[in-house]
């Protein structure tokens, strides 16, 4: 049961905080590119949309590897369920109460009363939620659910997730349709299931050589995104869930093993980073979006200084999503804690 606390994994944590930075860089290269040739940057950014694959990899590593003693027994499905919604939904709720109130101005229309209940409900329909990022965290909330069957009954799970693997395997290669739940059959879910093959692999003992086989993952990861940037594979593929989706997952059970061995230093940037990926995931493109301004206003050439403007809505976006992490998200769930104590396990929160 879940009474046994989870050693912490700093390097799993910076991880955390290397996915939200490519990210981060990859959607202020884009914006860039929109007003000025930027070509040299968005070439050099264009794996960082990898960050998503690399955050739900984390995610199936970290449940399994936090939960792993509760499978199978239904009266931890409450705490689970609680923690889940405490970690996932307020500070998501601050995020789109954001967005939507940035948007009425200019964009009333696409607000509509359904778009912002289903968004609010993260449901996997699809339409787009009204938080754009936030396509990521239906899929999120279908592994939270699908797990949670495994919690109630182990046989279900297991079924269930057999299923939703294989429906989306089949629905990957053209099989199946995704009869109009795209979120439901997508292979990005595979991955989260890589992420707790490598929980499973590390649990068990399945992995001798942590530190070779992390050096060997990222040795893949470095070529697959060259191959992306050089345009001789399409990131945005089916194929490249499988190409960025094993690398992530043989990453982190390598990290892992190497981190449980023995006493390890990790650098200290990743790793606060990576407690402030979530308000970073969820609030970087407002910051970016408020930079621009403030950089548009300035009256600095844009098309002179592209780095210095990129360098400027990389600042922009840390300092809203880590503002917005220590003053809100931080207190916020502070609060929704107090009175059960921390969780186990919670510092590897997906």
């Amino acid at each position: 049961m879940s009474g046994t606390r989870t050693p912490k994994l700093r390097s799993i944590q910076a991880l955390r905080g290397i996915a939200v930075l490519a990210v981060v860089a990859y959607h202020a290269a884009r914006h860039l590119g929109q007003a000025v040739d930027a070509s040299a940057i968005t070439r050099l950014t264009q794996p960082g949309h990898a960050g998503v694959d690399l955050f739900f990899v984390l995610s199936g590593f970290i449940i399994l590897h936090v939960h792993r003693q509760d499978i199978g027994h239904p009266q931890a499905l409450g705490r689970y369920a609680w923690q889940r919604f405490a970690r996932l939904m307020p500070i998501y709720w601050v995020a789109l109460a954001a967005t939507i109130a940035l948007m009425l101005p200019h964009h009333g229309g696409d607000v509509t009363p359904a778009r912002v209940l289903f968004s609010a409900s993260l449901l996997p329909v699809a339409q787009d939620p009204l938080l754009g990022v936030a396509w990521t965290l239906q899929h999120e909330l279908l592994f939270y659910a699908a797990f949670g069957l495994l919690i109630l009954d182990r046989r279900l799970g297991l079924a269930c997730l057999s299923l939703w693997l294989l429906w989306g395997m089949a629905q990957g290669i053209g099989l199946l349709t995704d009869f109009g739940l795209p979120r439901f059959t997508s292979l990005f879910n595979l991955q989260f299931l890589f992420g707790m093959g490598a929980a499973l692999a590390v649990n068990r003992g399945w992995i001798r050589r942590g530190g070779l086989l992390a050096l060997a993952a990222m040795a893949l990861l470095v070529l697959v995104g060259t191959m992306e940037a050089l345009g001789r594979i399409d990131g945005y593929g089916n194929l490249a869930r499988l190409a960025y989706g094993l690398p992530c997952a043989l990453l982190i059970a390598g990290l892992a093993l190497w981190e449980s061995g023995a006493q390890r230093w990790v650098p200290a940037l990743p790793v606060a980073l990576g407690e402030a990926s979530y308000s970073l995931y969820l609030f970087h493109l407002l910051g970016i979006g408020v930079a621009w301004q403030v950089w548009l206003r300035s009256g600095i050439d844009t098309a002179a200084h592209p780095v210095s403007c990129y360098v400027f809505l990389l600042a922009g976006a840390l300092a809203c999503g880590l503002s917005v992490h220590h003053l809100i998200e931080v207190p916020l769930l502070r609060r929704l804690r107090r009175g059960s104590g921390k969780p186990p396990g919670m510092a590897l929160a997906a």
